[in-house]
């Protein structure tokens, strides 16, 4: 009997090269693998930025407030029962209403943030998104340009002192970040493949957006309805992926005006004018403190102060070069799409999404013109949620850089081998040059200009936990709220902690303790710790 070896070889499955392999998801790429431990590296220096600048601690009214409403959510309520005596547990942007207490702000943010609170550990919620954020950047860029672009854009995020201060804080923006990138390459996806379920999520993901900071969700949403109707007009199959998208958007909104008749009494009135009435978007009396209101020379103010803070806080590269790639790249982007336009409309896209990604910068940047206040604290912050887009950019530009140096260096150089990988590793070293400049000045100039922000502190805490003293109620002497602040933070909306910490009222003292009387009395005075009358 004779065998056939060659038609057996035939009918054997042959093995695919590695790059078919990659495309099929069979094997990761190898951008994929240093992604991921770009997104390690974030989570561990984020991580470190709230250990070691921040002391685990909120630091500003807002982390306060975004702390309580997490607690109270954690505990399965939107609004808290307001304790007896109020007045002993006072603290700014928590307000009490109609018998409830609750934060000024909407509840998208500290209902993430409770996820934290249920896990023991709310000061590392925003590292853990953070380094998602990460991964979003990379899986963004890696879709409409590809995947070094959005390799360079992950590795510039991670590396920003101001990614890292807001990562290591109690500041909604990370949370807020992730919305805006998810939404953006979910958005991509539905553009691309036409499948429903990606545009269902983009909907909830700008509504999640929406539910967090709504001015911001305009800002980034902004550039995405302009483009809705010319899309459109391109290609009316699309409204079977908007429509949707919508569908899934205005629930969110709908929470949100509700959350607002809950809190205020009007549904589209928000929290905020509960402490300051004048705290709304738009110009004119009664939008801003003074008189006259917020003006359009205030805000244009504001804005100016911004970008410039941008220019530093960005990456920290000297001489504001931090907003010069992301200029260029918004600008070849125009360029680009107006040469192709006409001889390859099948390569629109990646001049689309620069457009597009510029546009959510300056489209969030000009919102905020409409509000009265700078808001700048680690850097422009009303901002963040377009460093996504702005990494993105960067990191384009110096592709499409060095694909230009590429072209000359084969021009002058005909016979150099590789000419576009020299000029790539040019680029890139430029930038790591760059990166390591502001490593060894800005950033750690950021980080120490952070460090006990409004003199907050977890030193007086931990000098009472030292103490080691239990079922006591310790009166915290209060010379501005920054002194009670930490001390706030440790105590559990129902108030029967093991030590309950309440503001010192003097003789008025035996008040609260009639409320407790089966518990020891201390007083802590900046740094003293003295046990009082049972």
């Amino acid at each position: 009997m004779t065998i056939d070896v060659a038609s057996l070889t035939r009918r054997l499955p042959r093995r695919q090269p590695a790059r078919a392999r990659r495309a099929a998801g069979a094997i990761p790429h190898p951008c994929d693998l240093l992604a991921l431990a770009l997104c390690l590296v974030a989570l561990a220096a984020s991580a470190w930025v709230a250990t070691v600048v921040f002391d685990r601690l909120p630091h500003v009214e807002d982390d306060v407030a975004f702390l309580f409403q997490a607690k109270t959510i954690a505990g399965g309520h939107l609004l808290a029962r307001p304790p007896a005596l109020p007045e002993f547990f006072w603290i700014p942007f928590v307000i009490i209403r109609d018998g409830h207490w609750f934060g000024k702000y909407p509840p998208g943010y500290p209902l993430v943030l409770a996820l934290g609170v249920l896990s023991g550990v709310p000061w590392l919620l925003n590292p853990v998104v953070g380094a998602l954020d990460v991964g979003l950047v990379y899986l963004l860029g890696k879709r409409v340009y590809h995947a070094a672009t959005g390799l360079l854009a992950a590795a510039l995020l991670a590396a920003s002192p101001f990614f890292l201060l807001q990562s290591g804080s109690f500041m909604s923006h990370t949370v807020s970040l992730f919305w805006a990138l998810l939404f953006l390459l979910l958005l991509a996806r539905a553009e691309q493949t036409r499948a429903l379920w990606p545009a269902l999520g983009a909907g909830a993901a700008i509504g999640m957006l929406f539910l967090s900071r709504p001015l911001t969700a305009v800002g980034i949403g902004l550039p995405v309805a302009l483009w809705v109707p010319l899309g459109v007009l391109l290609d009316r199959r699309r409204l079977r992926l908007y429509l949707p998208m919508l569908g899934t958007f205005l629930p969110f909104v709908g929470a949100m005006l509700a959350y607002n008749q809950l809190t205020t009494g009007h549904a589209t009135e928000f929290a905020y004018v509960l402490w300051w009435p004048y705290d709304k978007v738009g110009f004119g009396p009664g939008h801003g403190p003074g008189d006259t209101g917020h003006t359009w020379a205030s805000g244009m103010l504001n804005t100016r102060l911004n970008v410039d803070q941008l220019g530093h806080y960005l990456f920290g590269w000297p001489r504001r070069l931090s907003l010069l790639p992301m200029i260029g790249a918004g600008a070849l982007g125009l360029l680009g799409l107006a040469l192709r336009a006409l001889r390859r409309p099948r390569r629109w896209q990646p001049y689309i999404w620069d457009i597009l990604l510029a546009g959510v910068v300056v489209s969030l940047i000009g919102v905020h013109i409409a509000y009265w206040t700078a808001g700048e604290m680690y850097g422009p912050r009303y901002y963040f949620e377009a460093i996504g887009a702005m990494t993105l950019l960067t990191s384009r530009f110096v592709f499409q850089v060095a694909a230009l140096g590429g072209w000359l260096l084969h021009r002058a150089l005909p016979r150099l081998p590789r000419p576009e990988r020299s000029a790539q590793l040019a680029a890139l070293a430029v930038v790591a040059g760059l990166t390591l400049w502001s490593f060894n000045t800005f950033t750690p100039a950021a980080f120490r200009a952070a460090t006990d922000w409004y003199d907050i502190n977890g030193d007086g805490v931990r000098q009472v936990q030292a103490a080691q003293i239990h079922d006591a109620v310790v009166f915290v002497v209060m010379k501005n709220w920054t002194d009670y602040a930490p001390f706030f933070c440790q105590n559990h909306l129902t108030l029967d902690d093991d030590v309950v910490y309440a503001i010192d009222q003097g003789a008025d003292d035996r008040r609260l303790m009639d409320q407790y009387p089966s518990r020891g009395y201390y007083r802590y005075d900046h740094g003293v710790l003295t046990r009082i009358g049972s």
